[in-house]
C-alpha cells in the first residue's frame, strides 16, 4: 500500500502515490471523518441514494460535498456523478452542462431537483478539463483510472454484481473506444473496500461470477463472461461446523484490470477493508445497512 494521507481541518483523505506524479489530475478517497451528518450516517456522508424522510438530509449531504471540494481546493469546479445500480454501464461526459448533477453546488439549488433525477450507471469517463467526477461507496470497490497520454480519467463503482457484469472490463473498453486509450498506458487505483476477511457470500454469488447463472436483468455481456470467470477469486475459511465462502473483491478487480490489458506496475491497491475499519469508512456490511457513503473524486485540471 502506498497511499498518502492528507488532512483538511477535521477531514481526512487518501491519495494514491502513483497518481501524485501527474500534475494534470487531482483526486481524493475520503474517510468518514468530519462533515455534518448525524448517526447512523455520522461524518462525511455524501450520498442521497439512502435518503428517506427522518434520516440524513439533503442539506447535510450538500454541505459535506462542499467540504470535499474545499479540501481539494476545487470548490468552484463542476462535478458530475451517477446513481450506482450495480451495472456495467459506463457514461461518457463531454459537456457537463448537459448533466443534471447532484454534486455540491450545481443541482442542489435548482428547482425541481430530486435524488431520482440523477443519471444511473456505475462508471464515468471524461477528458473534459476542469470537470470532476465523483461516486460514493460503503464496501463496494472504488476504481480510479487515468491515461496520461490521452488525458482521460475514469471512476468505477465495483461491487460483486458490477464485477460479475464486467464493470472494470467495460470501463477500460469505453476508454479505448471513446477516446483511443491504450490499456497499457492506463493507471488504476483500487480503493478501500470490503476485504475477503469480512466478505462472506453465498454459493449463488459464486455461480454468477463463474457464469453458471445469469442475471435476469442486465445479464453479463457475452464478450465479458470468460474474463469475469477467470478473474473470480474466492477463499474458503474453516469454521467450527462448516467452511465459509468469501469473495476477494480486491483481487478479482485487480485480475480484471490485468485481463483488460493494464500493466501490473500501473495498478495500485489500497488493501484497506472498510468493514474492519468502520471507524474510518462507512461499511454497509459492517454496519448492517444503516450507514452513509464516503466519496471518491477525480478531476482533470482546467
Amino acid at each position: 500500500m502506498n497511499l498518502i494521507e492528507q488532512h483538511y481541518n477535521e477531514l481526512r483523505y487518501l491519495q494514491f502515490e502513483h497518481f501524485k506524479q501527474f500534475k494534470d489530475i487531482t483526486h481524493g478517497i475520503f474517510t468518514r471523518h468530519g462533515g455534518y451528518s448525524e448517526p447512523p450516517y455520522q461524518g462525511l456522508n455524501t450520498s442521497t441514494s439512502i435518503y428517506v424522510p427522518g434520516s440524513d438530509s439533503v442539506d447535510n449531504v450538500a454541505r459535506n460535498r462542499q467540504l470535499v471540494l474545499q479540501a481539494l481546493g476545487i470548490s468552484t469546479s463542476p462535478f458530475v456523478t451517477l446513481w450506482a445500480i450495480h451495472s456495467a454501464d459506463v457514461a461518457r461526459v463531454d459537456r457537463w452542462s448537459e448533466w443534471r448533477t447532484d454534486w455540491a453546488y450545481p443541482s442542489f439549488h435548482k428547482p425541481g431537483w430530486t435524488p431520482a433525477s440523477v443519471r444511473k450507471g456505475d462508471a464515468l469517463i471524461t477528458r473534459e478539463r476542469g470537470l470532476g467526477i465523483a461516486l460514493s461507496f460503503a464496501d463496494c470497490t472504488p476504481i480510479l483510472f487515468y491515461d496520461p497520454v490521452e488525458q482521460v480519467i475514469g471512476l468505477a463503482h465495483a461491487g460483486w454484481r458490477g464485477v460479475a457484469r464486467g464493470i472494470v472490463l467495460a470501463t477500460v473498453e469505453a476508454m479505448q473506444k471513446q477516446y483511443g486509450c491504450l490499456p497499457a498506458n492506463i493507471y488504476a487505483g483500487i480503493g478501500p473496500a470490503i476485504g475477503a476477511c469480512c466478505y462472506e457470500v453465498g454459493p449463488e454469488v459464486q455461480d454468477f461470477l463463474l457464469g453458471e447463472r445469469q442475471f435476469e436483468d442486465m445479464p453479463t455481456e457475452p464478450r465479458y463472461r470468460e474474463a469475469v470467470r477467470e478473474s473470480a477469486t474466492f477463499r474458503l475459511q474453516p469454521l467450527a461446523e462448516r467452511e465459509s465462502l468469501h469473495l476477494d473483491l480486491w483481487e478479482t478487480n485487480r485480475k480484471q484490470l490485468l485481463l483488460a490489458g493494464l500493466r501490473a506496475e500501473h495498478i495500485e491497491l489500497a488493501s484497506i477493508c472498510t468493514s474492519c475499519h468502520k471507524e474510518h469508512f462507512f461499511s454497509y456490511r459492517g454496519e448492517k445497512g444503516k450507514t452513509g457513503r464516503f466519496p471518491v473524486v477525480l478531476r482533470l485540471l482546467g
